[in-house]
């Protein structure tokens, strides 16, 4: 094969990528923050890595089978660990308390840990 012939069939994969690439980026669902569900432990600090196993344990699973989640974030504090939920709206933040991975997996592993009742609060962005 000549050399011209192998650099246009060359070109022709490098667009065919890109066109592929950009073809995917419009059609993926593209998701915005609107809610936050806050969830304050009181963790004592000999607990808080095993409280970020469970953490990181349900990340990916709350984010790919939650209906709405857009983000879950750890943050750590002296005073008690929060983790930092994103949802798409109000209901999902709400309807994610009520289901089987919270309640079941969550709450069950981070109970030996917790030293008081969690404080759950919803917060709603505001968009201007």
């Amino acid at each position: 094969m000549n050399n011209k012939r192998k650099l246009s069939i060359g070109m022709l994969s490098v667009i065919m990528t890109i066109t592929l690439l950009t073809l995917t980026s419009m059609t993926m669902k593209k998701t915005e923050t609107n809610a936050y569900l806050e969830i304050t432990l009181d963790i004592a600090s000999e607990n808080r890595g095993n409280a970020a196993g469970v953490y990181m344990k349900y990340k990916e699973p709350f984010l790919k089978q939650i209906d709405g989640a857009t983000s879950k974030e750890l943050l750590i504090r002296t005073e008690d660990v929060q983790v930092l939920h994103g949802f798409e709206s109000e209901d999902q933040a709400k309807a994610y308390l009520a289901t089987k991975l919270f309640e079941n997996d969550v709450v069950r592993e981070l109970k030996p840990f917790l030293l008081s009742n969690p404080e759950i609060r919803i917060y709603t962005v505001f968009k201007k």
